[in-house]
């Protein structure tokens, strides 16, 4: 499933891009339009992405010691 949500700003902006994992499949598209404002919309964004980025924040690893062996990791 693919959902964008946008605030279209001018006739260009209602032509959706889809991912190519799309292509040559069979599409159903469903516009709607949302009660959420421009602003509601742009804040619940930033606010996912500050979410996420706390997440990745918060996984560390320590990579000090680790040296990549090319061999090892081609080893069938």
């Amino acid at each position: 499933m693919y959902r964008k949500v946008f605030v279209a700003e001018s006739a260009d902006d209602l032509n959706v891009k889809l991912p190519d994992d799309y292509l040559h499949k069979g599409i159903e598209l469903i516009a709607f339009e949302i009660k959420e404002t421009r602003n509601e919309i742009l804040a619940a964004k930033k606010e996912a992405a500050k979410k996420a980025h706390q997440y990745f924040k918060t996984v560390q690893i320590d990579l000090g010691g680790f040296r990549f062996n090319r061999d090892e990791a081609n080893e069938r």
